[in-house]
């Protein structure tokens, strides 16, 4: 179906993610993609892509004067806080675009603060602590602890050595985070037992997904999510119908639908779940604007629910467009000024 208007539309994407050489395409290809469904759509797109720097990309942006953006970023270069930055500066320049605020992708990003703000709503997590130097010894949380970085996502710096079961083994692997990363580090209590996902579509569940885990430890690690050919790889697999009771599926959908609000999600998101041998859910964290890439966990709860692909990047499209308000004459104002 074509608009009634041909809108320009920026597909803005970063493709040095550093996630890896399999992230990074990843991000490459579906901004393609995107173009290309946008351009079917009757529209006027662009690839735009933040990696040359920070004056070239307002530069392009200035000259094309979109309507809107498909936000595809991912970070800046190396640094995943830029996606919220990115974020931040379309604000600055007026353009409405797609997936959440800038507020909530920096959120989302610091997930010690996202549990804190877990933790004020009386959303269930796993109780943590924060490291910016290896201590003389660990505050008393419960083995086995889980330990990954404060600030990154795509599982980067997860191994199978980030479960640890004792203190001498989690302050080596705290002490080899710090080194190799230099970022603070999140050490959590671990939830060995399920874990779960639901996608959401404008704040409404599309379905609850269980990634059934058959590597020890029972954990999405880097290699599970971009090294296909692994044992990692091979032994996480999705599980659309996942054997649940309906209290614990309306649980596990109410308690996405809460972290929605609370971290100020918008258009399309994903919240993470573990579900301990007793039958009790945390929160795990929140993922704004997750991975679209073909074969991705979002896409496939797209598919399971009968969603178009190219009807979903519609919809987006318009929630963008919608945020777009009109030039007051005489205003002041240098452009269109998102709604948020």
């Amino acid at each position: 179906m074509k608009p009634s208007e041909s809108r320009s539309i920026a597909v803005i994407y970063s493709p040095e993610d550093n996630g890896g050489e399999a992230a990074s395409r990843a991000v490459v290809d579906g901004a393609t993609e995107v173009h290309d469904i946008v351009a079917a759509m009757g529209h006027r797109p662009s690839l735009v892509s933040v990696d040359e720097g920070v004056g070239p990309f307002v530069e392009r942006l200035e000259a094309l004067q979109p309507d809107a953006a498909f936000n595809f970023c991912e970070g800046y270069r190396e640094w995943s806080a830029g996606e919220s930055c990115v974020a931040g500066l379309l604000d600055l320049l007026g353009i409405p675009y797609t997936g959440s605020g800038a507020l909530a992708l920096g959120i989302a990003l610091d997930k010690p603060l996202a549990k804190e703000l877990f933790i004020a709503r009386q959303i269930p997590t796993p109780r943590f602590a924060v490291y910016r130097q290896a201590p003389a010894r660990l505050a008393s949380l419960r083995f086995p602890l889980m330990l990954k970085l404060a600030g990154e996502d795509a599982s980067i710096g997860i191994t199978s050595d980030n479960v640890a079961r004792d203190e001498a083994s989690a302050l080596t692997r705290l002490r080899q985070l710090l080194d190799q990363y230099r970022a603070p580090v999140l050490v959590e209590e671990f939830i060995d037992g399920r874990e779960f996902t639901v996608a959401l579509l404008d704040g409404e569940p599309l379905l609850v997904e269980e990634i059934d885990i058959r590597v020890e430890p029972r954990i999405v690690c880097f290699r599970a999510k971009w090294t296909a050919g692994s044992d990692e790889y091979a032994g996480t697999i999705p599980v659309f119908r996942p054997a649940i009771t309906d209290q614990q599926r309306s649980e596990l959908v109410a308690l996405a639908r809460r972290v929605w609000d609370v971290i100020g999600l918008r258009d399309y998101a994903r919240v993470d779940f573990r579900m301990d041998a007793g039958g009790r859910i945390y929160v795990l964290e929140a993922n704004p604007n997750p991975d679209l890439s073909a074969g991705s966990g979002y896409r496939r709860s797209l598919e399971v629910a009968q969603i178009a692909y190219a009807d979903f990047i519609m919809r987006l499209l318009d929630n963008a467009l919608r945020r777009r308000i009109p030039r007051l004459a005489g205003s002041q104002v240098s452009g269109d000024r998102p709604i948020h």
